[in-house]
């Protein structure tokens, strides 16, 4: 019985850090908003891609913004010539909600993606997000970090992911004032 209880206990531990959360002035729901793809800054192929398909899955459930369609998003980057991973640096955020016609750009970066290895293999995610007006002004940024939950039955990288995305959308939800 013991050993049962021990093991539910463990099976929820997880550890979420909240190195930023910034909220400026002029964030407010239903902005017409892109989701670009984040910058990779991991070994992971394509951890800016997927952590960006599940921003905007995210955005797109929860109705927080009108978002720009992918396809649509995807046409008018590939007019830019720019790599997804070179897009922050290489197009302003402000230049690229004007060019697409958008209120503002979410943009930012995977600094965690995989899972750091010891005593067991734990999955970890460090996801980086700034919401920046077309004026230029961050709207609303966030830097979390969380590892997996579970002892037992551990969580994949990418639940960990979606977990900590939803997160990062529910303080940003509160902080623009939707329902």
């Amino acid at each position: 019985m013991l050993c049962a209880v021990l093991a539910l206990l463990l099976n929820g531990c997880a550890d979420t850090r909240y190195a930023v959360d910034y909220v400026g002035t002029g964030a407010s729901a239903r902005q017409r908003v892109a989701v670009v793809p984040l910058e990779n800054l991991t070994n992971y192929p394509k951890a800016g891609l997927i952590v960006g398909e599940l921003v905007a899955s995210e955005l797109y459930r929860r109705q927080l913004f009108d978002l720009t369609e992918g396809t649509a998003l995807r046409k008018a980057l590939g007019g830019l010539d720019i790599e997804p991973a070179d897009l922050a640096e290489s197009v302003g955020a402000a230049e690229l909600a004007g060019r697409l016609g958008v209120d503002a750009v979410l943009v930012g970066s995977v600094s965690e993606y995989g899972y750091q290895h010891g005593l067991h293999e734990e999955p970890v995610v460090g996801i980086n997000l700034r919401l920046v007006g077309a004026a230029g002004e961050v709207l609303w940024a966030a830097s979390h970090s969380t590892t997996g939950r579970g002892y037992i039955a551990r969580d994949s990288v990418n639940a960990a992911a979606q977990r900590l995305v939803g997160e990062m959308v529910s303080i940003l939800q509160s902080r623009v004032g939707a329902p």
